[in-house]
């Protein structure tokens, strides 16, 4: 005779919980019950409730937790490798989905303030330093290739002109945005944000490359120098605007 297969007690539950997302998608779970769900496909045959509340009471929120460190998360008790990839795995794959909202026909073109500031929070997301990006762009401003050029400390990060002129002069380029972000702090550019922009656009003016904004991306949203300082003639060559 064959062996009785030993039932999972917790699959009616499973089972509910997927017809109920089915039927109603996520907008009547809380976000300890958008955890538990998730981690059933790493957790088979366990509660995964408990689990869900630990990690939502280990980093205070769901963004959190998807932006935990995958070292970080493989300490806490409960959460495996295939838990802590599955998180990771979701966080990275949610960053590609929005990134490619901004492809339309293979082409992404970032000619106003709004997208190419929701742009740049995409780049950003989750990251824990503080980290400088270049985005080299063409006269119809779509977008030729992007980099990052520099990181460093949570609040603090350097321009590296060389690096800056290397990646305009290999992209043949002739507009380029700089962004950055202050990832424990406000969307507000600081006194050094606003000086070095005006460095970055003489240096960038050397190689023939027009500065069209310098981004900075905070904890809850994102700004746009040009649009807060809009008559710095020596940051903004052409007065009349990109967009």
């Amino acid at each position: 005779m064959p062996e009785n297969k030993k039932e999972n007690p917790h699959e009616g539950h499973r089972q509910r919980v997927k017809n109920r997302f089915l039927k109603h998608g996520l907008e009547s779970f809380e976000d300890h019950q958008v955890l538990e769900a998730l981690l059933f496909y790493s957790v088979p045959k366990k509660d995964t409730n408990e689990l869900a509340h630990l990690l939502l009471k280990t980093y205070g929120s769901i963004d959190k937790v998807f932006e935990a460190d995958y070292d970080d998360l493989i300490k806490i008790k409960g959460v495996g490798e295939n838990t802590a990839s599955l998180i990771k795995f979701f966080q990275m794959l949610s960053k590609r989905y929005v990134y490619s909202t901004f492809v339309h026909d293979g082409a992404i073109r970032l000619n106003e303030p709004k997208i190419l500031m929701n742009y740049c929070r995409t780049l950003f997301k989750g990251e824990k330093k503080e980290i400088i990006y270049a985005i080299a762009l063409d006269d119809e401003l779509y977008l030729i290739d992007k980099m990052k050029i520099n990181s460093g400390e949570p609040n603090r990060v350097e321009v590296p002109f060389r690096n800056l002129t290397e990646f305009a002069i290999k992209c043949n380029c002739t507009r380029m945005v700089i962004a950055h972000n202050h990832p424990n702090g406000p969307m507000i550019p600081s006194r050094a944000d606003i000086h070095s922009t005006s460095s970055v656009a003489d240096q960038l003016s050397s190689v023939d490359v027009e500065l069209v904004d310098h981004i900075v991306v905070g904890k809850n949203g994102a700004t746009s120098i040009r649009e807060r300082n809009p008559d710095d003639v020596n940051a903004w060559r052409n007065q009349n605007g990109f967009f």
